[in-house]
């Protein structure tokens, strides 16, 4: 991974540790993207995954079997989860966008499972009011965030500028309670709101 990284001429690998040495190693070394592969995502690591958040952008190479523990990641900060198949191309996009200030959330490879989160009954007047809360703009943003897209593909995307999108975002984080991009997906994903905005595109409200 560092031989294939070190080739591209705007990504410069300042070092490698093992996990236990990855908090002391960012703040020395200040990366603009922590790139960590891991197992599995434990409580342990989910604190540790919390604080390197804190600090620094946090890409996550682990198993996406488990949805469950994608969107944990998420909600800790992590910017982007991704499956140990994640091509190379892939990769090296998706740490160029980070690095920009975009927030790829899951690839395609990486989320096929949240398809087969259970449904919770209990969740639908949660994610209704939610969807209730967000205006139209801002549900089709949370939907392509959640899809992996950059700020500058939602803005093209939805034919508005980079700023429109920065602020729709800034709005919607606002009123989901969060404060990234990431645990806004991974709260409309367990919430159930992304499901929820599905179904309520099928049949558009005229008023809108």
């Amino acid at each position: 991974m560092r031989a294939l990284l070190n080739q591209q001429h705007d990504i410069v690998v300042v070092g490698n540790t093992t996990g236990a040495e990855s908090a002391a190693a960012a703040a020395k070394q200040e990366p603009d993207i922590l790139l960590i592969v891991a197992p599995a995502l434990t409580l342990e690591h989910k604190r540790e995954l919390a604080a390197l958040s804190a600090g620094t952008k946090v890409v996550l190479i682990a198993k996406a079997e488990n949805a469950s523990r994608s969107i944990e990641a998420l909600r800790v900060g992590v910017r982007a989860v991704l499956t140990p198949d994640t091509s190379a191309d892939e990769l090296v996009h998706i740490l160029r966008t980070v690095s920009a200030g975009g927030a790829i959330v899951m690839p395609e490879e990486a989320r096929p499972s949240l398809h087969h989160l259970p449904d919770d009954a209990y969740a639908a007047p949660a994610a209704a009011g939610l969807a209730a809360a967000l205006t139209p703009r801002e549900s089709e943003v949370i939907v392509l965030l959640a899809q992996g897209k950059s700020n500058a593909e939602i803005a093209e995307r939805m034919s508005v500028s980079t700023a429109t999108v920065r602020s729709h975002v800034h709005h919607m984080l606002r009123k989901l309670g969060v404060g990234t991009r990431a645990q806004a997906v991974a709260v409309a994903y367990e919430s159930g709101l992304i499901s929820t905005i599905g179904r309520n595109s099928v049949t558009p409200n005229p008023s809108n």
